[in-house]
Order: structure tokens, then C-alpha cells, then sequence
């Protein structure tokens, strides 16, 4: 009976290893005896031994992930050689079993490479080795389920399938999956898309063809392929000239991908709905995904990468991952993956970058926020001044004196935070219908009858993070506005009086447990909650990956609207980026007026001149995006801050474009000063940031201090005034000159939970 390969092979390696120890041991000699005088001499020198036979190192990696997250049982492996071995004679083992057919060497001869499927669930040992013996590596490969998690941590329970409403056919399994499909679609001159019964057919007559950016013209056919990872729905598209059955044609891909991340922001325990068509879409901002799929881009959509959806970012981000590997395999190693999307889509890039490097080597984050807990602590802050207001409807005059934003007769930013995402604290709904997402309501939290039911806030669905308050089943929160002044700032500039300063803060109340507004009772953050959500990245800190990804941020402005998409959130970003790393020249900001801004100025959106045109922006922005990541993934070197700065192009500068003419001017965004830019998009803070906290806005829960008058001058308080303060913050009140209760640097990144 013949042994087994791995047996072979190891036996003739561990032979040549141990004549090579005994050699260098000296067969037993008293050699380690000699460090005070004299030595044993070498073989050469008449020793009498032979040379050691060496052993070289066969460098064995995986490509598609790394090798400690592989999901769905393959993963694609390189070999690569040192001088001298010839790749006709290595061996490949999987946990003892020959692979080696699933390699192919490079033209050069250098490497080997392949997908290893047959992966077990857990750890698989790769051996690589020549059959003399000359060469060995191994390296050790973690195999995770296609329905992971892979390091997110326990999945989210309850979870219901959504695959029926997204025209996939019933869930295969408690995972939500679904059987992986493909449909094709062609592309008329007029640039509709129609679909493509038989993709190996003759081709339709109004045919158009597409020119990829490396200048290859092919049939604009576009191969849509439909599945589940990691429970979620994902949809890649890509050029197609079918020629084979089931053989996907990648003549026309640039080898570049890019990721829309979908918008808003809510706490759902489910796996979101995604039609096909969502890769393209018709409305001018998401016509780029078919002009990108014209230039040879894979675009790519995700259910568990919608931030209203999914407002974990560790699942997005794994998700994600999960899904640059499967294109890896499925379509070859792309050469970088970018993001893109606004809003809570740009909370997920801006996150993913942070958090888990790698995954995205760009992104295009459009009305950016940083991320969620912070956005939390600005909107609930904006529903507890609304509510204040609505009581008070006579002090409407002086919203922008306590929240900051705008409040025009167009609209008001406070008003459309609470109306909008308010409820994204409330555990009993949430800020979407049904509560929590669920169809079935008996497992929604109610505190009466159903205490232990699914919670429906943005803490509850990162409780992997935050962990959880075992008297309650809470999630810790980080939630707190103790010592908070609102309008201290517009007190100092007398845009207020002391009596309407100390009566909002005496009535502005907090929240719960449960996200329900508690008249005069301030919100108390939890310390654990506070700690981990700084720890563990749950905060934008400018800190982690972001240092090293090019970010090329475009924010359609409509602030006298009432426009919820503030942009100092830009400058905020800026801020946290200089704070984490000194430097933020790898951040890029764009101002540009959206239709609602035009109409302001009296100019239908029709009318705004054609440089304008978002749809050419995007695009124009992708060009350059391309430009940047191009030079910097042909440069080997280590990806460092000076290599971002070094590969950047000399169009990415910030700038603003009038909606009057078209011209653009190229300034550096600041929150306020000189310039045409802010003249024509002045920014507005946050109410923390008049309160007196800082622009970076990074700050939870401040630490307190006592009451000194020279903070409010030249206001001067009465004695009676002096002591209703004295009531209203009877620990003290915000110095925002000190970091906040808990903050401290990111402990890492790829953490896992």
C-alpha cells in the first residue's frame, strides 16, 4: 500500500531536516562548550562532516482574504519560490491531501497559484514542499461559513429573511440564503437597459457598445450576478461578452470595483430588501453606476451595506470583506476597491476605512457624516431643542441661537433631525416602520410585555461592542447630555439673555433607558458604553485606516433648506483626522449646490449650468479617484501617509462651484473665515459645537468642571440667576477643554468580537 502524500513528503523533508540538525549540532560534539576559547572547525576546515543541506522557505499566502478569515471553503493561494526550485516540482497539501492540480505557475515561473477548495470548517494546514526535500512552507487557513460571521461576533436575533420581496425565491435555510443567479442586460445608445433573455443568442440590433478606460470596445452587456454572504443580498455587475455557457467573459473588466454604500441610518433585524435593478438605477446621481459599468468598473450593491438597514458597521465591514474575497475567487484579484454613497452610506466607508483597513483602498463619501454614535449624540440633541421650541413657538426666533443649523422659512435642520431619525434611540420603535424592521411584532421590545424583546436603537444593534446592562438587557449606552450648555456660545455674543439661556437648559431635559424624552432630567451616559465606543471604534476618530485612504468627499449643499446633511461634518472629519495623525492631506472637499440650493437662488435645476451637472461631477470624481489609487497600488512600497500624499493628483484640491456660473474655485475648506466658498456655502455648527465644544465634535460625555462667571462674559448673571445655574448643574458644567469621560485612542483595528 502506497503512503499517503503528505506522509511522502514529510518523511523525506523531516530526514533531510534531521541529517541537517545533526550536522549543525556536530553529531553530539561539546561545541556549546566553546564560547571561552577555541571551536570546533567547519566541515570545509577538514571537520570531517558533510555541509548541512539547506532547506529554502516556500512563501505560502492567501490573496483572495487573509488567511484567518476565509469564508465558504475556498480560498485563492499563491506559492512563491525561491531561486533555484522549479515549480514542476512542488507539491501542494491540504491537511494532507494533494491539491496541487489547482495551481498554475506565472509566466515567469516564480510563483504558483489557485484556488483550494475542500476547505474545512475551521483550521486547514497548507503544506507546500519539492519532493527532494529542498524547500517546505505551510501556513495555517481559518474557514468560515458563507453565512459567517467571520469576526463581527453573535449574529443579530431575531433576523427575518427578506429574500422572497427581493425577487430571489424563498430562503434556502434560518440564514436567509439564497441560490446564487445570473441575468444579463444590454445597453441601447440611448443608454436604456433592457434585459438579455439569451445571453449566447444573436446580439439585439440597438446594441450599444461600451469603451473601458484601458480603451477596449465591447458590447455594452452586462452580467449581473445575484446571491447571499454573510446573510446578505448582494448584486456585482459587469461587462459581458458571453461566448460559453456558463462561463463569465472578463475581457471588458478594468480589474477596479466599486462599492455603493446605501444611505440613512436604523436599526433593523432583518436582511433588507435589494431588487435587481438597484445596479441601475435611473435618477441623475446613480446614473455613474452605468456609465462606470461602461468603463469597465464591477459595481457592486450589498442589503447589509444599507446604513438604514444595518447600522452595525463591524457587519457592514465584514460584509464587505466577505464579498471583495468572492470576487477574488469568482473573477480574479481586482486591482483596489473603492467605496461610494452619502449619508449613512458614507458612514459605512468612512467606518470600514477606519476600523478595518484594507477592505476599501478608497473612498468617495458624499454629504459624509463620520459615524453614527456621534450623529446620535447631534440629533438627539436636536429633538430635545425642537420639542423645546414647538412648546415655546414664541422663541422660535432664536432655534439658530441653540441648535446652530439653519431655520428658515424653507425649512428647519432641527425640526427634519427629530421628524427623520429621532427615533433611532427609541427601543420600542426605532426610526423605521415596522418597529425594529420586523414583520412579526410580538418579537418587538415592550417594556411591559415583552421586556425581553428585540430593542430597536442604534445601541442595541452594535450590543457585540457595547455590551449589555444585565439588569436591564439594555445595551450600554454612550448617550448623555449632564453639563451640556446649550447656546453658551450665542450667550458670550449676546444673541441671548441670561433668563432665556438658563430657561431652555433648565427645560431641555434628557432620555431614558428606553430613548423616551424625560422633562428636566439630563441623559447619563453608561461608563462602559462611554469606553468601548471610543476603544472599539464605534466613533470617528480619524484615526486607525483613515490615515492611509484617499478620500474624495463631494457634498451637494442645501442648508437654507433645512438640509439635515450639514457639511461641517467635513471640517469635523478634517479636524479628527489632524487630531489622530497631524496631517489630513488625503482628504479632498467638494461643495456643490444641489437643485433644492439652485431654486434658492431663483435658478430652476435645469438651468444650472451644464459644468454642474452632478451626474458629470461623479463621474469626474471617479476619473480621479482612479488617477490616485492607479499610482499608489503600482507603487509596491509600504502603504504609508507620505505615499497617499505623494500619488495625489493636482486636481484634488478643495473646492466649491458656484451655482450662478459654473466656476469653481479651489480654497481650502475651513468652518468659517475668508473666501469665496463660505460666502456662498457658509457652514453651520452643531449644538454641542455652541456649547462650547470642539469642531472635531468627538465628545460624549464631557468632563465637568465648576461654574466660574469669566466662562459666560460679558453676560453676567444676577444673584438669583447665579443660583437657578447653580440648580441646573449642581455637578458642574462642560469643560470641553479636556478630553471626554472615556475617550481614549482606538485600541485597534480588525478586531474581532
Amino acid at each position: 500500500m502506497n503512503p499517503r502524500p503528505g506522509a511522502r513528503y514529510r518523511h523525506v523533508l523531516l530526514t533531510t531536516l534531521l541529517a541537517a540538525t545533526l550536522a549543525s549540532c556536530g553529531g553530539g560534539s561539546s561545541s556549546n562548550n566553546n564560547a571561552g576559547g577555541g571551536s570546533t572547525p567547519p566541515p570545509s576546515q577538514g571537520g570531517g562532516e558533510p555541509p548541512a543541506p539547506t532547506v529554502a522557505e516556500l512563501k505560502l499566502q492567501t490573496l483572495s482574504s487573509r488567511a484567518d478569515m476565509v469564508s465558504g471553503g475556498d480560498a485563492l493561494v499563491q506559492v512563491t519560490l525561491p531561486q533555484g526550485v522549479d515549480a514542476a516540482s512542488v507539491k501542494l497539501l491540504r491537511d494532507g491531501t494533494d491539491v496541487s492540480a489547482a495551481l498554475k505557475a506565472s509566466d515567469d515561473g516564480r510563483t504558483l497559484r489557485g484556488l483550494v477548495s475542500g476547505l474545512a470548517q475551521g483550521s486547514n494546514k497548507l503544506e507546500a514542499m519539492t519532493a527532494a526535500g529542498t524547500a517546505y512552507g505551510t501556513l495555517t487557513v481559518t474557514n468560515h461559513p458563507i453565512t459567517g460571521p467571520l469576526f463581527s461576533g453573535t449574529q443579530l436575533s431575531p433576523f427575518e429573511c427578506r429574500t422572497s420581496e427581493s425577487g430571489m425565491g424563498s430562503p434556502l435555510d434560518a440564514n436567509c440564503s439564497a441560490a446564487t443567479r445570473y441575468d444579463w442586460f444590454y445597453f441601447t445608445a440611448a443608454g436604456a437597459a433592457k434585459a438579455l433573455a439569451d445571453p449566447l443568442g444573436p446580439r439585439p440590433s440597438d446594441l450599444a457598445t461600451a469603451t473601458t478606460i484601458e480603451g477596449k470596445t465591447v458590447p455594452f452587456i452586462v452580467r449581473v450576478e445575484s446571491g447571499t454572504i454573510n446573510r446578505s443580498i448582494y448584486r456585482i455587475a459587469v461587462l459581458d461578452d458571453p461566448a460559453e455557457a456558463g462561463k463569465w467573459n472578463g475581457a471588458g473588466w478594468n480589474r477596479r470595483v466599486v462599492f455603493r454604500f446605501g444611505e440613512s441610518t436604523a436599526a433593523q433585524y432583518n436582511q433588507g430588501t435589494l431588487q435587481l435593478t438597484e445596479v441601475f438605477k435611473a435618477d441623475a446621481v446613480d446614473q455613474q453606476s452605468i456609465r462606470a459599468l461602461e468603463r469597465g468598473f464591477a459595481y457592486v450593491v450589498s442589503s447589509l451595506n444599507i446604513n438604514k438597514v444595518n447600522a452595525n458597521d463591524v457587519v457592514a465591514a465584514e460584509t464587505a470583506t466577505m464579498i471583495r474575497e468572492h470576487i477574488a475567487k469568482a473573477y480574479g484579484l481586482p486591482r483596489w476597491m473603492v467605496g461610494m454613497g452619502g449619508s449613512g452610506g458614507a458612514i459605512q466607508q468612512m467606518m470600514i476605512a477606519q476600523n478595518y483597513p484594507g477592505v476599501l483602498d478608497g473612498i468617495m463619501p458624499d454629504a459624509a457624516f463620520p459615524d453614527v454614535f456621534g450623529t446620535a449624540m447631534a440629533v438627539s440633541d436636536c429633538r430635545l431643542l425642537n420639542r423645546y421650541f414647538a412648546a415655546n413657538p414664541t422663541l422660535a426666533p432664536l432655534r439658530q441661537a441653540f441648535e446652530g443649523h439653519l431655520s428658515t422659512a424653507f425649512g428647519k435642520t432641527c425640526a427634519n433631525w427629530d421628524a427623520g431619525n429621532g427615533d433611532a434611540v427609541l427601543a420600542t420603535s426605532g426610526s423605521v416602520t415596522p418597529a425594529c424592521g420586523l414583520n412579526d411584532s410580538t418579537k418587538v421590545y415592550n417594556p411591559l410585555t415583552n421586556p425581553t424583546g428585540a430593542r430597536c436603537t442604534v445601541y442595541d444593534i452594535n450590543a457585540n461592542t457595547l455590551g449589555r446592562d444585565p439588569a436591564t438587557g439594555a445595551a450600554h449606552r454612550p448617550l448623555d447630555n449632564v453639563g451640556v450648555q446649550y447656546g453658551l456660545a450665542s450667550l458670550r455674543k449676546g444673541l441671548i439673555t441670561t433668563t432665556q439661556f438658563l430657561d431652555l437648559n433648565e427645560a431641555i431635559g434628557g432620555y431614558d433607558v428606553d430613548g423616551n424624552i424625560v422633562a428636566s432630567q439630563r441623559t447619563v451616559g453608561d461608563a462602559q458604553g462611554l469606553a468601548r465606543s471610543y476603544e472599539m471604534g464605534r466613533l470617528g476618530s480619524g484615526g486607525g485606516g483613515l490615515a492611509t485612504v484617499p478620500i474624495l468627499s463631494l457634498h451637494p449643499y442645501g442648508e437654507p433648506g433645512g438640509d439635515i446633511h450639514t457639511i461641517y461634518n467635513d471640517i469635523k472629519i478634517r479636524e479628527q483626522l489632524k487630531k489622530s495623525n497631524g496631517r489630513a492631506d488625503n482628504q479632498v472637499i467638494w461643495l456643490f449646490p444641489n437643485p433644492q440650493l439652485a431654486a434658492l437662488v431663483g435658478k430652476p435645476a435645469q438651468q444650472v449650468p451644464l459644468s454642474l451637472q452632478l451626474k458629470d461631477l461623479l463621474m469626474t470624481r471617479l476619473t480621479l479617484m482612479t488617477t490616485w489609487l492607479d499610482a499608489i497600488t503600482a507603487d509596491p512600497s509600504a502603504l504609508t501617509p507620505d505615499k497617499v500624499a505623494k500619488y495625489k493628483p493636482a486636481d484634488a484640491t478643495d473646492s466649491c462651484w458656484d451655482v450662478n456660473d459654473g466656476a469653481r474655485y479651489q480654497e481650502e475648506a475651513t468652518m468659517s473665515g475668508a473666501g469665496k466658498c463660505n460666502a456662498l456655502y457658509p457652514k453651520t455648527p452643531a449644538p454641542r459645537m455652541v456649547a462650547g465644544g470642539p469642531v472635531s465634535d468627538d465628545i460624549l460625555k464631557c468632563q465637568l468642571k465648576p461654574i466660574d462667571d469669566a466662562d459666560y462674559a460679558p453676560a453676567v448673571f444676577t444673584p438669583t440667576e447665579k443660583l437657578r445655574l447653580q440648580a441646573i448643574y449642581p455637578q458642574g458644567v462642560c469643560d470641553f477643554g479636556k478630553p471626554g469621560v472615556g475617550q481614549a485612542a482606538l485600541k485597534g483595528t480588525w478586531l474581532k468580537y
